[in-house]
């Protein structure tokens, strides 16, 4: 019986540290002098004004927990580059990025091909040859990665593949795509397995005791 409970002790604790990492337990959110040290920084930088705007607002609106970034793209090809798919300047920042992204819980939610159409009107303007749809634990998160000196060296990928893109953060009401779900069948599994081994063997045992 002791070994039973330790084995779901251990699978327990295991849901519970993969929470508190994927969560940000104890992450706080960025306090008003933060805020402002920040847009002071990239002020110095010649922002224009629109986005020192909207800069202080992603920072002001930080609540500490995960948020969604949408990412419409208008993608720019190279010179004697075929004009279909990504562009290979975009695919290098893609892969660069993705490693980032995942070592602090984020992760792509969706990715896909956008009609030229809807289906109830005309496209007004975007022409958009992708949306994605990216998860991160935090906007703190988000802020610490793209101001790093790490993703200031694969930017410059991002900018040669983008001719223009519209770049907003969500929030979730309904969200499915969560791994929590999964992970925490994953271990179920795994912990009712060797439970059921721990099981079989103490009723060996007793089967072999005359």
């Amino acid at each position: 019986m002791k070994t039973r409970l330790t084995n779901a002790a251990v699978f327990l604790i295991l849901y519970i540290v993969f929470l508190s990492w994927y969560d940000g337990w104890g992450m706080d959110p960025y306090t008003a002098e933060e805020v402002e040290a920040l847009v002071s920084k990239a002020e110095t930088l010649e922002t224009n004004p629109e986005q020192i705007k909207n800069l202080r607002r992603l920072l002001k609106e930080d609540d500490g927990k995960e948020f969604f970034m949408l990412n419409l793209n208008r993608y720019e090809f190279a010179e004697n580059e075929v004009q279909q798919g990504v562009p290979i300047a975009y695919q290098n920042y893609g892969q660069a990025v993705i490693t980032m992204i995942l070592k602090n819980a984020g992760h792509p939610i969706y990715s896909g091909k956008l009609s030229e159409y809807l289906v109830g009107g005309d496209l007004k303007e975007g022409n958009w040859h992708e949306v994605i749809l990216v998860r991160y634990r935090s906007r703190r998160d988000f802020i610490g990665m793209v101001t790093s000196d790490e993703y200031l060296k694969i930017s410059k990928h991002r900018a040669g593949g983008i001719e223009y893109a519209e770049v907003t953060p969500t929030s979730a009401t309904i969200n499915l795509a969560t791994p929590r779900i999964f992970v925490l069948v994953l271990l179920l599994f795994f912990a009712w397995a060797i439970d059921s081994l721990i099981k079989k063997n103490i009723n060996m045992r007793f089967e072999i005791i005359p």
